[in-house]
């Protein structure tokens, strides 16, 4: 990614953390798994990404709406993260 300028506004990254590698693998929250998804939209605000981050799967919580918990939780880690990196 380094050296390239992402500034389409078509482009799209699904952002979500895994365990493991294909097959074996664990979808997981974005602040647990193997990647160091902080990393990630430092280093797309570093060169220019002016797309999409939308939020991957998550693991299915214990709770009345489990999907929107799961939800909830990647938006409001990214968005602190995005505000995190756009301030320093």
């Amino acid at each position: 990614m380094r050296g390239r300028r992402l500034c389409s506004a078509r482009v799209y990254i699904h952002f979500r953390n895994v365990r493991g590698k294909v097959p074996n693998y664990e979808e997981l929250f974005v602040d647990e798994g193997d990647i160091d998804m902080f990393r990630v939209p430092q280093i797309l605000h570093e060169n220019g990404f002016e797309g999409v981050l939308l939020p991957g799967h998550t693991p299915q919580m214990t709770c009345d709406d489990p999907w929107h918990a799961g939800m909830a939780h990647a938006l409001g880690w990214m968005s602190g993260s995005l505000n995190a990196i756009r301030r320093a």
